[in-house]
């Protein structure tokens, strides 16, 4: 799985499982850490689809923090102030770089796009209620 998409899964749902796998597996992995969870500004950047061009919407707090083991680097970064969170990430960062823990990884995975897909599909079904019914009204 691409980094893009497992990082967005963690993000939008699995907070609690991220802080599980790294209290459960940091001891067997040794690592050092490059910079402490630290909170920073995002400039958040979109294109305007009329124009064709780019223009910065605003900015965003987050966390990063990095951690390394040998020449390998993982990087944590999370939207808000979530210091914990961030270092969990830097941790399955790293442990995707170095094939650790992998099946454990995308175990939970697995389960966090079945989450995934139940919360698309819930709001889906909220969203056709409110469809409206042209039929209906010309009747």
């Amino acid at each position: 799985m691409h980094r893009k998409q497992w990082t967005r899964i963690f993000a939008k749902y699995g907070r609690t499982e991220a802080l599980d796998f790294y209290n459960r597996y940091k001891e067997e992995l040794e690592f050092d850490i490059i910079s402490e969870p630290d909170e920073g500004l995002v400039m958040v950047k979109t294109r305007e689809h009329a124009r064709n061009t780019l223009f910065y919407m605003g900015e965003v707090l987050v966390t990063e923090s990095k951690i390394r083991h040998g020449s390998t680097v993982g990087l944590g970064l999370v939207k808000g102030s979530d210091e914990e969170f961030s270092e969990a990430m830097a941790f399955i960062d790293l442990s995707f770089k170095l094939e650790k823990f992998t099946a454990e990884l995308n175990e939970i995975l697995n389960t966090l796009k079945n989450i995934e897909a139940n919360d698309v599909a819930e709001r889906t079904e909220k969203i056709l209620q409110t469809k409206v019914s042209f039929e209906m009204m010309n009747d």
